[in-house]
């Protein structure tokens, strides 16, 4: 028997209105965004010529015809400017011709200028665009920022290898203030129990353990009654180190917002010493796997052994599906740092974490809000709620790819277009997008430097204490390494940390 048709009700369908590239966007804010791209691009054109980064220098040597000069600069920030506006060339210099501001940041005065760059743009090389970018968003990167008046910083005399207790004694005396805080949460003991264990002290010790990428807490106990000076660094006398069990008790006593008192207290240290920069932000979502495993046998209703756990949606190494939970990130591009934090279940999607993320992150470093330029992300956040919180709160650049099931054809505009920028896809788009590796450099560093890939803990609360210790210990290496005169291991553990 045939379908039958749905009947039409009479009234002609109302046409849904075409989108526009830009229609949402105010031209003043266009206009001081695309600016401040291309002071971007020049600022990175003229630290390739004195001082350019070691992969600005590699491609350089690499391939000679990216080797340029100060008179190419102006041709290529011409060019970045054009393309970014996606105007016509006499509508582009007509709009240059009546803004001193770009007149100022491209160098021009008169047509004959714009004329003259406009002959070489046979001569770009768009490589060299991405490379500018990189580098001016790189500028200061593993240096030592700090103010002439500051204190010169305590020089250690092992340039190789520091030890694990001289870390731990810098950050007590760096987080003193909410370690003392932790100690209010110290249980009270009986007669015939005499011996005393502070709640800091399980706190530098799980810092111990994510730093030299320990596994379990038997590893703790274990290195920790080897070394006694080590013990002592994390206030435990020797001799009187707690068991497992109450290592995992006291753990789980510390309260998560102690723990992100601690983790913004880095954070902005970080800041003030200019190693978070905060002009790029680096959105992204990680699964975050749980000690756990599925089985018939288990008195859960769902046959796992952490009933809070959820399928994190692809297999993991062993060929089977993966449980754990979800960790949102905002990375500094410049350091690779973390500095805002969302915990969420194993089947969290990105986009409903991510307006949530972002005005924590506001709350929390509103220094870094203000400096915020570019916010970057794949195609995961293409929504229009992130766009324009991005836009008005941010006041910066979505630079987040198109998601193509939102459209059948993949060059037409979408509501989020309406947003943009910069048009996506775009040379200027993708020029920035290039940026976005650094959020993956850090999802690698805290699962597998800092060991978060293989913690032993089940439960949602016990798994979010392991993520918060792991971005604290991420956190405190960095600052250790800028206090003791190293700017350049600020992303280095393994291979500078020791246990001696």
């Amino acid at each position: 028997m045939a379908r039958s048709s749905r009947r039409s009700s009479g009234k002609p369908r109302r046409a849904k209105p075409a989108r526009t590239f830009r229609r949402r966007v105010d031209d003043e804010v266009i206009d001081d965004l695309l600016r401040r791209f291309v002071e971007l691009v020049k600022r990175g054109l003229e630290l390739m010529l004195t001082q350019p980064s070691a992969l600005a220098e590699h491609d350089l040597r690499r391939n000679p015809a990216l080797v340029y000069g100060p008179a190419d600069i102006r041709v290529h920030i011409v060019w970045a400017a054009w393309q970014a506006y996606d105007l016509d060339w006499p509508a582009f210099c007509q709009h240059v011709l009546t803004h001193p501001a770009w007149q100022t940041v491209l160098g021009v005065q008169t047509q004959a200028d714009l004329d003259a760059a406009h002959s070489g743009f046979d001569g770009v090389r768009v490589r060299l665009i991405e490379l500018a970018v990189h580098d001016a968003l790189k500028e200061g990167d593993k240096q030592d920022a700090r103010p002439a008046s500051d204190p010169p910083p305590a020089q250690d005399p092992y340039a190789e290898y520091i030890g694990v207790s001289q870390v731990l004694k810098a950050l007590k005396k760096q987080l003193r203030p909410l370690l003392q805080r932790l100690d209010a949460h110290d249980p009270r003991h009986p007669r015939h129990r005499p011996r005393t264990y502070r709640t800091r002290s399980f706190l530098l010790a799980d810092l111990l353990r994510w730093m030299v990428h320990l596994d379990s807490t038997n590893e703790v106990i274990r290195v920790l009654e080897q070394h006694p000076g080590l013990a002592g660094a994390v206030n435990f006398k020797p001799g009187e180190i707690p068991s497992p069990a109450t290592f995992g008790r006291r753990r789980m006593a510390i309260p998560l917002d102690d723990l992100k008192a601690i983790l913004n207290a880095l954070i902005d240290v970080l800041t003030k010493l200019k190693v978070i920069d905060g002009r790029a932000w680096v959105i992204d979502l990680t699964r975050v796997p749980t000690f756990s495993s599925v089985s018939k046998h288990y008195p859960t209703a769902n046959g796992k052994s952490d009933p809070e756990a959820a399928f994190a949606g692809y297999p993991d190494n062993d060929g089977g599906f993966q449980l754990g939970y979800s960790l949102l990130f905002v990375v500094d591009f410049k350091s690779e740092l973390p500095f805002a934090l969302l915990f969420a279940d194993g089947a969290a999607q990105d986009s409903p974490l991510t307006k949530p993320l972002l005005e924590q992150a506001v709350h929390d470093q509103p220094d870094l809000a203000q400096r915020c330029f570019l916010t970057l992300g794949d195609a995961s956040y293409d929504a229009v709620p992130i766009f324009e919180f991005i836009l008005e709160r941010l006041r910066a650049i979505p630079v987040i790819t198109k998601n193509p099931r939102n459209a059948a054809d993949p060059l037409a505009d979408l509501a989020t277009d309406e947003l943009c920028v910069l048009r996506r896809p775009s040379v200027c788009h993708r020029a920035l997008f290039r940026s976005r590796t650094a959020v993956e450099r850090t999802n690698s560093r805290i699962k597998l430097t800092f060991n978060l890939k293989y913690h032993k803990q089940r439960g949602r609360n016990a798994v979010e204490h392991c993520a918060l210790f792991a971005a604290i210990a991420m956190l405190g290496v960095a600052w250790v390494a800028l206090d003791t005169g190293h700017p350049e291991k600020i992303r280095s553990a393994w291979t500078w940390i020791s246990l001696k």
